[in-house]
This record gives structure tokens, C-alpha cells and sequence, in this order.
């Protein structure tokens, strides 16, 4: 029997799913289910979800534990890995003016170069508003942010309040948290110390891909 190494490419599809499971074990802490694959991707019978995940398993990017309807784990460095490229889901839109609802989707799966953006759990958000012009960030840009990251002062990160999200510097102080826009038109948000349980830095801003 020839075993395929981890080097070998996984098809657009292949990697929409991949990228599906990822961004799921990001968000939930559990990967979804093969009807739930099926719901996402509008396949007719749990045999194709299943038949993806084999296939991916194949080329060395999952591991699964068949009988169990949520044994799906991602292999170490395995992940969104390609030859000179790295596999980023696309996870709806986030918005760089007042906060707003951060529906955690894929939209799609961009293909970055590797050498510019390095993560093993790298996720991307389409920015709307413009209170982030002054650090070159556009409406309509995409941010690519790392989860595995934490901000320093000063940072541009993504940042979870109640559900909601906005893309700003993050500053913290014993008082609590502040975020601070590029654009003298939006005033901080501050956040005292007591709500601070209630949020989520979602990842770290690490790049910026200019779609026009």
C-alpha cells in the first residue's frame, strides 16, 4: 500500500472543507459533525462529507476516529500547509467603525503566500467602516489575524465584546481595556476592568490583503 505524504495539495473544495473544520475548532472547541458539513456545504448525502474528510485524512491533514461523530483532529503542522502557500478561511465580515456582529462563517478560502503569512491558525475578516485609515487599513480591506498571538499595547487585533467585534489598537491599563481607532473621527471605546470576562481578543492583526 502507498502512502501518500503530507506534501500533497488538497483540492479547492478539499481545502473549503478543511478550512470549515479548522475555523469550527476554533469557534466551538468541537469540529462539526458530517451533517453539519453537509448543511454548510449543501451536499446531498453525509457519504460526500464523509468521502472529503477521508481524502484529507489521506493527504495527512486530519486524523478521525470512525464511529465517533466528532473524532475530526487536525495533525500539528499539517494544517493549510501547501507547497509556498498558506490555505486562510475567509470568516464573514468585521467592522472597523462602531462594533458589529461577527458572523464567524467561511466566506472562502484565500491562498496567501507562506513566507508573508506564518500561523498555524491563521483566519481572515473583511474590514467595514473606516476608523482604522490612518494605519492604512481601507473598507473592504481583509484582515488577516493570528489567533495564537497575544496583542502588546498598541497592537491592531480583533477584539469580541457580547458577540460583537471591531478591529482597533488595544491598550490595557489597571482600569480595564481601551481600544483606539486611526481616525480621530471615532472616539475609544473603553471597557472597565469588571466586563473584562466578557471579552475576546480574536486574533492579532498580522497582514492585509488588498482585493480591488
Amino acid at each position: 500500500m502507498r502512502v501518500r505524504s503530507t506534501s500533497a495539495p488538497l483540492t479547492d473544495r478539499q481545502a473549503e472543507v478543511f478550512a470549515f473544520v479548522q475555523a469550527r475548532l476554533r469557534t466551538a472547541g468541537v469540529p462539526p459533525t458530517l451533517d453539519e458539513i453537509c448543511a454548510h456545504f449543501g451536499f446531498s448525502s453525509t457519504n460526500a462529507a464523509s468521502e472529503h474528510l477521508r481524502l484529507i485524512q489521506q493527504k495527512g491533514y486530519l486524523k478521525r476516529e470512525f464511529g465517533k461523530p466528532r473524532a475530526i483532529r487536525v495533525t500539528g503542522s499539517a494544517g493549510r500547509r501547501e507547497a509556498g502557500i498558506v490555505r486562510v478561511p475567509l470568516l464573514g465580515r468585521i467592522p472597523a467603525g462602531g462594533p458589529g456582529l461577527a458572523v464567524e462563517e467561511i466566506v472562502d478560502v484565500l491562498p496567501l503566500p507562506r513566507e508573508q503569512f506564518r500561523g498555524e491558525r491563521l483566519f481572515a475578516l473583511r474590514v467595514q467602516g473606516d476608523s482604522m485609515v490612518g494605519a492604512g487599513i481601507l473598507d473592504g480591506d481583509i484582515a488577516v489575524l493570528d489567533p495564537d498571538r497575544e496583542p502588546v499595547d498598541g497592537s491592531i487585533a480583533a477584539v469580541v465584546l457580547d458577540e460583537e467585534a471591531t478591529l482597533k489598537r488595544v491598550y490595557r491599563s489597571k482600569g480595564g481595556l481601551r481600544l483606539v481607532a486611526e481616525n480621530p473621527a471615532f472616539a475609544d471605546i473603553n471597557i472597565p476592568h469588571a466586563r473584562l470576562t466578557y471579552i475576546r481578543v480574536a486574533g492579532l492583526f498580522v497582514g492585509l490583503v488588498r482585493i480591488r
